[in-house]
């Protein structure tokens, strides 16, 4: 699907988010997610928590291409910084870990007054995992589940139904773990497989599931709306 076509489908989708009615008829046909896009998860009994552990030596890394997010606001201007994430991922026990690593020359760790926002990363998954779901923010009848990380050292459950629905859910079990390296940031975002239906995706018993990826750069005054995304699906990988 080209740039074009998802943009239309991201303006339509928020009109319809705010009227409430579902995105997509019950007949239509979940898209197929190209084998290109595609994120194997390693099995191993390892704990890969810190983005530096060992075992990330051992799991694939895909290289993730980002895009413009769709301007949803008018006061989302600019262009974001962050062209491509290095994506892995690691299954141990009854644990997901996603490590995410990109380029950023500087460190934003801090909000001060409307000019200065911090470096955040973020992973999203369909809750019903089916690629029918709008890769940017979901809508009414097809929510995300998003797990984000912020320098400033907070870790968010959110769930949303469409632009602008972003609600955070407590979930303690949603943990990160963040470093500075030469390049940039290296992330890792870790939850167990299984989650209640009010907090989020579950992971259990999937054999692969849709997933999409975003970056902020608090340097390039970037925030909510205005970041670099995946504006399609990939697919993880069990």
């Amino acid at each position: 699907m080209t740039n074009s076509k998802l943009l239309k489908r991201a303006v339509a989708a928020a009109c319809i988010a705010a009227s409430g009615i579902a995105w997509w008829p019950a007949t239509a046909a979940a898209p197929e997610i190209p084998a290109a896009r595609t994120i194997r998860v390693l099995s191993a009994a390892a704990d890969a928590s810190s983005p530096s552990a060992a075992i990330w030596n051992k799991a694939p890394v895909t290289e993730v291409a980002l895009q413009p997010a769709f301007p949803g606001h008018v006061s989302i201007v600019g262009t974001p910084a962050t062209k491509r994430i290095s994506a892995q991922a690691v299954r141990s026990g009854e644990r997901l870990y996603v490590r995410l690593a990109w380029a950023d020359p500087t460190a934003s760790t801090t909000i001060h007054d409307t000019d200065k926002f911090v470096d955040s990363a973020a992973v999203q998954f369909p809750i019903n995992g089916q690629s029918d779901t709008l890769a940017f923010m979901g809508d009414p009848g097809h929510p995300v589940n998003v797990w984000q990380w912020r320098a400033d050292g907070r870790v968010q459950n959110i769930v949303a139904k469409g632009f602008g629905t972003a609600t955070p859910i407590p979930h303690e079990a949603l943990r990160g773990a963040a470093e500075r390296t030469a390049q940039g940031w290296s992330v890792v975002l870790v939850r167990p497989l299984r989650a209640r239906a009010d907090e989020g995706v579950s992971l259990q018993g999937r054999r692969s599931i849709p997933v999409a990826f975003a970056a902020w750069d608090g340097g390039n005054e970037e925030r909510d709306g205005f970041k670099a995304v995946t504006l399609e699906w990939w697919r993880l990988q069990f």
